[in-house]
């Protein structure tokens, strides 16, 4: 029932009394939604923003301290990613715990698909929680020196432990007291506001319009605007320590000199910088710049990939090297998304649609294209490493 109804002789008080109710919803509306997303931002200002840091170069030319790639990563970022957790593989591999073999076919009349061998080289070298989880999980808990495990049998221990490795990534940010807590519970803990909100406003607007007018739908479209603002202002509400907000400075310095690093060095005299730094450019998302950079002067591949086609080719172009980085990605698994087709036109390998995944900020699509022309060598080491890794994680659903 309606509270102004237009009845005889009162049409004029009625539709006065009907005017200000309207105009009561119009100004509800004006004041809900300005005043409520500015609200949301005063709150972020002051709830959300890091700590003012001081002034910090530029670039820095080395890692700002020990932290692991992928944790350097996700500091940045405030969220796990895929791309993070490849980093720290590339990061192990790195520095001597693991080292890939490949494994050629036994007959090549009737050759068997290449696979791929991780094998534990120094354990000691893992020497965060997160990388000595990440090691635990690819070699299901048995990490001495010398073990060893196909890739595919890696998927279905990734499947089992996704939760863990993302929870080791926010925990190595704890425990070095960037942040307070990890940021995924500050994102859920600043989200139920909003989504408790934006439910109570439907279902009060909603009743209300039945008692009155279908204007109060206005301060109600206001209301919801408002709480959906500061259910995505979530995200931007894990807030560093001032310690945090330091380190995350200096690393975002070094992630600079990453991205301009043909600017800042002569690549041809730091040829050796690609494979020490890859790691840190896919925890930062920049490794097709990274690649096609050091792939211009000819860098040599990584040392922790083996085998005997690699050695019957002479060696790996750029172009192969950049796959084997691309492999030790995939190896990692796929964080949601489907699997995409592509036609690649690689030299002497057919290798058509075979799937290359949807990585987010690995992008495996356009390093395939900016590293296409370089593979001239190696080519069915290649082919098998790509065969591999597309049948067995295009299918791994990290739901981060």
């Amino acid at each position: 029932m309606m509270l102004v109804q237009t009845t005889g002789d009162d049409n004029g008080v009625v539709d006065t009394a009907t005017a200000l109710l309207h105009l009561a919803f119009i100004v509800g509306f004006a004041f809900l939604l300005i005043g409520g997303i500015v609200a949301v931002i005063v709150l972020w200002y002051v709830r959300g923003r890091d700590p003012a840091t001081g002034m910090i170069a530029e670039y820095i030319a080395e890692p700002p301290d020990d932290l692991p790639p992928g944790a350097a990563g996700a500091l940045l970022d405030e969220r796990a990613d895929h791309h993070h957790v490849v980093a720290t593989l590339l990061g192990l591999a790195r520095h001597g715990a693991v080292q890939i073999h490949e494994i050629a076919a036994k007959s090549k009349v009737t050759p068997a698909p290449v696979d791929y061998e991780l094998e534990i080289v120094n354990p000691d070298d893992a020497e965060s929680r997160l990388e000595r989880d990440l090691l635990t999980f690819l070699f299901d808990g048995a990490t001495d020196a010398g073990e060893n495990v196909r890739l595919r049998d890696v998927k279905g221990r990734f499947d089992a432990h996704e939760k863990e490795i993302k929870t080791d990534l926010y925990e190595e940010l704890v425990d070095r007291g960037y942040f307070e807590r990890s940021p995924e519970d500050m994102r859920r803990r600043w989200m139920w506001a909003p989504i408790a909100g934006l439910l109570v406003s439907l279902i009060a607007g909603l009743a209300v319009v039945v008692l009155t007018d279908a204007l109060v739908l206005l301060p109600t479209a206001a209301a919801v605007t408002v709480w959906i603002v500061m259910l995505r202002m979530s995200d931007a509400m894990p807030r560093k320590t001032r310690h945090g907000a330091e380190s995350a400075a200096r690393w975002r310095a070094f992630r600079t000199y990453l991205q301009s690093i043909d600017t800042y060095e002569d690549l041809k005299e730091a040829r050796d910088l690609f494979d020490r730094y890859l790691s840190y450019a896919v925890g930062f998302g920049i490794e097709k710049k990274w690649i096609a950079s050091f792939a211009a002067v000819g860098a040599a591949p990584p040392g922790w990939l083996d085998g005997p086609t690699l050695a019957d080719a002479g060696g790996l172009s750029m172009g192969d090297a950049m796959f084997d980085s691309i492999q030790a990605a995939r190896m990692i698994g796929h964080f949601g998304g489907g699997g995409e087709g592509s036609n690649l036109d690689l030299p002497n390998i057919d290798v058509s649609d075979f799937g290359i995944p949807d990585l987010g900020g690995v992008n495996l699509q356009g390093m395939a294209d900016t590293m296409g022309s370089g593979l001239e060598s190696g080519s069915e080491g290649l082919s098998g490493l790509l065969d591999v890794a597309g049948g067995i994680f295009d299918s791994i659903d990290f739901d981060f």
